[in-house]
């Protein structure tokens, strides 16, 4: 790790983001697949009984639904026909006991929100991570963003 941006403002620009989150989102259940690897292995034959996932209530995600081309740009993200759905998590997360833990989505999670945060062109309130977009990275990662997508569950 380089000296470029000291650890100290690398962890306020953490906190910036998570208190950002928590203003403008949406509350949220957030589901983070534990098992990947091993349906990975199985890969086609898997089944979504298969996967396992742990829970976080009361969590904040903030959607952004339709963002334009020079929104994206700002964000350094380079799309050509799509205007993807981004979503922005905290950071951390407080554990049972009141601690912040590193709060860690990978593809392959998904999110619930409430109906009515959901735009009419969409029929479903479940989005699911198909990619993790990584923004202004030097030498420490300060906010992620994800693409979502609307969720389709493989009929077993």
């Amino acid at each position: 790790m380089s000296r470029m941006i000291p650890p100290e403002t690398v962890a306020a620009l953490r906190k910036f983001n998570d208190i950002s989150v928590d203003n403008y989102g949406i509350d949220c259940t957030l589901y983070v697949p534990t098992n990947a690897d091993a349906i990975d292995a199985i890969d086609v034959y898997a089944t979504p009984a298969d996967v396992t996932y742990t829970t976080y209530l009361n969590q904040t995600v903030l959607m952004l639904w339709a963002p334009n081309q020079k929104m994206l740009r700002k964000l350094n993200i380079f799309t050509e026909d799509e205007l993807p759905i981004l979503a922005f998590f905290k950071n951390t997360y407080k554990d049972v006991a009141g601690n912040d833990v590193p709060l860690q989505v990978i593809i392959g999670s998904y999110v619930v929100i409430p109906f009515n945060f959901v735009p009419s062109t969409y029929e479903t309130a479940e989005f699911e991570v198909v990619d993790i977009i990584i923004r202004h990275a030097h030498d420490a990662t300060v906010t992620l963003a994800y693409k979502m997508a609307p969720r389709r569950v493989k009929e077993a």
